[in-house]
Formats: C-alpha cells, sequence, structure tokens
C-alpha cells in the first residue's frame, strides 16, 4: 500500500515537472517571438528611414558631380587662352572662369539614422550582411573624401584666395553683393589679361584642377554605393 502511494507520488510530481518545464518552453517561446517581431518592425523603420537618407546622399552626390563637370571644362579654357598670343573670349567671361578657382563643391552626407543605429548598438538588428557590407564601404569612402575636402578648403584659404587678393581684382572675379548695399563694380577688369599669361596664374588653376579631378573620381564613387544602398533598401522594404 505504501509503495503505491510512493510511485503515485512519484509519477505525479514527475508530471508537475514536466508540466512546469513545457510551460517555461512554451513562455520562452512565446517571448522569442515576440522578441523577433518586435526586431523585425524595429529593423522596418530602420531601413525605411535609411532609404531616405541614403535617397538625399544619392541626389546630393549628382549635384556635386555636376558642379565639378561643369567647374573642369572652364578652368581647362582658361590655361588654352592662357596660351594663346590674344585671348579670343571677352574679360567677363575668363574672369566668371577664373572664379571657379574658389569654388568649393562640397558633399555633406546625411547619417542621421546610420549614427542613431551605431550609438544605440541597434545595428545588429539589420540582418542583410550585403547592406551592412555596402555601408561599411560608403563611410571608409567618406572618410577619404572629406580628407581630400579638407585639403581643398586649406588650399583655398592658403593659395587660391591669396592668389586672387593679391594680383587680380576680387570684385571682377567674384563679385560681392550685399542686399540693399549696392558696392560698386571691379576697377581692374582687364587685370586677368595679364595674369594669365605667368606661370603663377597657370599652376593655381592645374593645382585646382588636380583637386578637382581627386573630387570627382571620389564623389563617382561615392555615388556609385550610395546607388547600390538605395537599390537594396527599397528591395527590403517592398
Amino acid at each position: 500500500m505504501s509503495e503505491n502511494k510512493t510511485v503515485k507520488y512519484l509519477k505525479y510530481a514527475f508530471g508537475e515537472i514536466v508540466l512546469v518545464a513545457i510551460g517555461i518552453l512554451i513562455a520562452l517561446g512565446v517571448n522569442n517571438w515576440n522578441e523577433n517581431r518586435k526586431n523585425v518592425s524595429t529593423e522596418h523603420k530602420y531601413l525605411i528611414a535609411l532609404l531616405e537618407d541614403f535617397e538625399t546622399n544619392l541626389t546630393k552626390s549628382k549635384e556635386i558631380i555636376e558642379r565639378i563637370e561643369d567647374d573642369i571644362p572652364q578652368l581647362i579654357g582658361l590655361l588654352e587662352q592662357s596660351a594663346l598670343e590674344k585671348s579670343t573670349i571677352p574679360v567677363d567671361s575668363l574672369n566668371n572662369a577664373f572664379a571657379k578657382v574658389s569654388n568649393m563643391p562640397t558633399y555633406s552626407s546625411t547619417d542621421r539614422t546610420y549614427n542613431n543605429l551605431v550609438g544605440s548598438g541597434e545595428l545588429k538588428i539589420i540582418n542583410d550582411e550585403s547592406l551592412k557590407t555596402n555601408l561599411a564601404n560608403y563611410y571608409k569612402s567618406l572618410y577619404i573624401l572629406n580628407l581630400v575636402q579638407q585639403t581643398h578648403e586649406s588650399e583655398l584659404v592658403q593659395s587660391f584666395q591669396p592668389f586672387i587678393i593679391e594680383y587680380l581684382d576680387f570684385q571682377a572675379v567674384r563679385p560681392l553683393i550685399i542686399k540693399e548695399f549696392p558696392l560698386p563694380g571691379s576697377l581692374e577688369t582687364t587685370k586677368i589679361l595679364e595674369v594669365m599669361k605667368t606661370r603663377r596664374f597657370r599652376n593655381i588653376v592645374a593645382l585646382k584642377l588636380t583637386i578637382l579631378a581627386d573630387l570627382l573620381d571620389l564623389n563617382r564613387n561615392l555615388e556609385s554605393i550610395n546607388q547600390t544602398i538605395v537599390d537594396q533598401l527599397g528591395q527590403r522594404i517592398l
């Protein structure tokens, strides 16, 4: 009799243990399911935000490339004109072309969503390894581009602007316009005809062209990565 009670008790206890274990497993499964569903929802929101950012970046890339592609031929034209005995284009056109020397086509990346992902530690919820690789490639390329842009800014301050101030009429090359305060025009619009024959002038233009060529290559590479990321994000969000 006593043995039967013991066996029944053990069976009951074992059954209780099994039920508790099953309950725990079910609870864990439900919790994991809820967590996965939450992660999928959060990932989707991040993907949408990333797409908005990189569509903006893609537009910026195209605009910067267009500006550089517009500046380069005009500066090459200046070098060609400097080699002629007499310029074949109007003085105003020469001054306008040389103004490109102090232009700063600078790419500025929109990184709000990516910075939030990295800062919050939630980059791991993006489960597309190819996308994460392309994002890493983008920011590596952006780092290099920023270095070249900083060099460009340095040359602007150290070389390009000082050259204009010392050898040309700033108002002829970069006319200042202040609303409600009309300024006098240039007094030496033809100064460029004399200066453009000098080696220093040609070197300044050649230096600018070298920097623009580097910027063009880097921005084209960045545009390609931007386009790849936009395409990937568009496919993921569908």
